[in-house]
């Protein structure tokens, strides 16, 4: 269902009034940081994968997959071609090559980068945990920058599974990095594909536990997924392996994501068959920045 912003507020306000309600954060917040979204993050994963190439052995080089990669990837399978590029950069490691500059590349990307008006109504507004694919610490710099000492020793990655069923436990706040924090970012190891999700969830079976009980105890709102990224669905396909939950059951939690109208197609398309998911629908981006700060006035964070 695609809910409209007046509609959509008065629902997040009632699961924010009974304290319902968590927040899932993709790449889209940060874009105003000078962070890429997740198609942008794959040019930038095979510029520096080209870097790389030139460094190599003739035996080792990958010459063809880089020329695939950067002349016609986006009209073929691009999900195919970044997995490729992964086994080739763990073939080179695992051939005494290090890589280690390729990673700090990457990790310069994240490093400048610095909290903009998203991250910070985020964490000023009371949403029971925060939870988010980004590698980038961008949320405990606004927590940082307004106060919210607590959230700073309440920020976890997915291996961190005692602290984080601690935090839940004692009813903190926690900010959960579902694919790791820049300090774990190797090129490698980088989740960019459903396939990478997946392994995390399949080998920290912890982790998949813990996302399962908040996504059981509360309703949750996805901000800053698009309908290239790829994250959103893979997240929704593993709670209906693994709760398969249908239906309207009033008393069963819902998720929302707020997404601009004209990009809302692929994913209306891809929710045909779940009704446990709402759109809420915005004109433009500066609507659903206003929606979210209208929503951090109402129910702000405690300090």
């Amino acid at each position: 269902m695609i809910l409209g912003a007046d509609v959509g507020f008065d629902e997040l306000s009632k699961l924010l009034a009974s304290k319902q309600l968590s927040i899932f954060a993709g790449s889209g917040i940060s874009v105003e940081s000078g962070l890429p979204a997740w198609d942008g993050f794959i040019d930038k994963y095979i510029e520096i994968c080209q870097i790389l190439n030139k460094c190599l052995p003739p035996d080792l080089r990958f010459d063809g997959i880089i020329d695939d990669a950067k002349d016609s990837y986006r009209n073929k399978n691009l999900i195919d071609t970044v997995t490729a590029l992964k086994e080739k950069i763990k073939y080179c490691k695992e051939n005494g090559v290090n890589v280690d500059f390729c990673d700090d590349i990457l990790n310069e990307l994240f490093y400048s980068a610095k909290c903009n008006q998203y991250h910070e109504m985020i964490v000023s507004t009371s949403y029971n945990h925060i939870i988010t694919t980004n590698y980038d610490t961008l949320l405990e710099d606004a927590a940082k920058k307004l106060g919210y000492y607590k959230l700073l020793t309440s920020s976890y990655s997915f291996q961190d599974y005692q602290d984080i069923s601690a935090a839940i436990y004692s009813g903190n706040t926690a900010i959960i990095h579902a694919h790791g924090k820049i300090a774990d970012l190797k090129l490698d190891e980088f989740v960019l594909t459903k396939q990478d999700y997946l392994n995390i969830m399949k080998h920290n079976p912890g982790f998949r536990y813990i996302i399962n009980t908040i996504f059981i105890t509360n309703s949750v709102l996805f901000v800053g997924y698009g309908g290239s990224d790829p994250h959103f669905e893979d997240i929704i396909d593993d709670l209906n392996l693994t709760l398969n939950w249908s239906g309207n059951n009033p008393h069963l939690p819902k998720c929302y994501i707020m997404m601009i109208k004209d990009k809302a197609t692929p994913i209306r398309e891809f929710l045909n068959d779940s009704n446990r998911i709402d759109i809420i629908a915005f004109n433009t981006y500066e609507e659903m920045k206003d929606f979210l700060d209208r929503i951090c006035k109402a129910f702000p964070r405690a300090k």
